[in-house]
């Protein structure tokens, strides 16, 4: 039997279903409205304890403020508080020297230094080409012992370097001893400099003189390094190189597409490295199918990180899918398996924090964790006593064992 519902009872139950509707709606709406509202109350009591402090400071502190000061130390500390062992804050200069590294070039007078610990100075081991330097005549293994007039002994190595850094265009006075007695004062204007990141050499065996295993060194990553690095491996090539020891010692890392473009050069069709964001979000740089195919070690230490280390680990994957002739010697790596974006602020400081994880081909991330070679091949202890920039083929054991493991011909 039909049952008949009046036109009152049809709007009634309408009526209800409009209120309940409007009534869960109401609640879901409110339940938002509340959480956002504690969240607006949390920040505010956050930035009202800043600011409460603030007064105490104006009304009670008996010294001096510096507003300048004051905002980069809290910059400096809102950074340090996230955590991010890899957070920088830069202030303008800073950010505009760290602009001109990644190009390749740095602002000085073009020498590369060591602190020598005998003399308590810094050594010159090497005069770039084109620099103030070279045109003003330094050479190799000068002693720097004083700048503007002030003993390096005194100032110490980081003051010491910082002072012969400085403005593009602006002078430094400083004196050097040469041949262990003769004092030379030198006054050179500062300029940027192109800083070389790849060097090559055939390796010099102690036993059997020089081979054709090529050794590149990269000490680090930067937009010039592939440039270089094609470079060197086509000059090498052409002069009958059997095999390479890409020398990643000491190299901190450096831009992911300067290391992306060397393995696109090195690594057969696949991947190169998986990066994820915070939301999960996972971009893949993939290699094509032309490649490099001529044995090599990967040579690391402590401090190969990074860009250095994502080198390290794809070589090593793509060798343990037998694709390329790969062997990676010497002490495990940092391990450092993230990756930061460099943001520029509207004063033109910048900020660097981590925003991806990045993974290798096909291995886990080293975060945290560093990277084991094949073959542990440690220092020796006679090398260990020298400083590192000064070994060469005959006093480096680790150098000389990554060039006799590859294959004479």
């Amino acid at each position: 039997m039909s049952r008949k519902f009046s036109l009152s009872a049809v709007l009634l139950i309408v009526a209800a279903s409009v209120l309940l509707t409007f009534s869960v709606t109401h609640l879901t709406l409110n339940q938002k409205y509340n959480r956002r509202l504690n969240e607006i109350i949390a920040d505010y009591n956050e930035y009202a304890k800043m600011s409460e402090i603030s007064e105490l400071i104006a009304s009670y502190y008996i010294g001096e403020t510096n507003g300048a000061l004051l905002e980069e130390a809290t910059i400096d500390g809102l950074i340090s508080g996230l955590g991010d062992k890899y957070a920088v804050y830069y202030t303008a200069e800073e950010y505009k020297e760290k602009e001109l590294e990644s190009s390749g070039k740095l602002v000085g007078i073009g020498v590369q230094i060591i602190w020598n610990e005998e003399s308590e100075a810094l050594e010159v081991i090497d005069v770039l080409e084109g620099s103030p330097a070279k045109e003003a005549g330094l050479l190799p293994g000068d002693l720097i012992d004083s700048v503007g007039g002030e003993k390096v002994s005194t100032l110490g190595f980081e003051a010491t370097g910082d002072r012969i850094r400085g403005s593009e265009g602006t002078q430094v006075t400083f004196s050097v001893i040469r041949d262990g007695a003769r004092q030379i004062e030198f006054t050179v204007t500062r300029a940027a400099v192109a800083s070389p990141s790849v060097y090559r050499h055939f390796y010099v065996d102690p036993d059997k003189g020089e081979t054709k295993v090529g050794v590149i060194r990269i000490t680090g990553f930067d937009s010039t390094t592939p440039v270089q690095f094609a470079d060197a491996v086509e000059t090498m090539k052409s002069a009958g190189a059997v095999g390479f020891v890409y020398d990643l010692r000491g190299n901190p890392g450096g831009e992911l597409t300067s290391v992306t473009t060397i393995l696109d050069a090195l690594l057969p069709e696949g991947p190169i490295v998986r990066l994820t964001d915070k939301n999960g979000s996972e971009t893949t740089y993939s290699s094509d199918a032309d490649f490099l195919d001529i044995p090599c070690v990967v040579l690391v230490n402590g401090a190969s990180a990074s860009a250095a280390e994502l080198f390290t680990s794809a070589l090593r994957d793509y060798a343990k899918e037998g694709k390329v002739d790969a062997v990676v010697m010497g002490t495990k790596t940092y391990g450092k398996g993230t990756a930061q974006t460099l943001f520029r602020l509207k004063d033109n400081s910048a900020v660097s924090i981590s925003t991806k994880k990045y993974d290798p081909p096909f291995s886990d991330n080293y975060e945290g964790i560093g990277i084991t070679p094949d073959i542990t091949v440690e220092l020796s202890e006679e090398a260990a006593s020298v400083n590192f920039y000064k070994l060469d083929d005959s006093t480096d054991n680790q150098l000389m064992e990554a060039a006799r493991a590859i294959p004479a011909d």
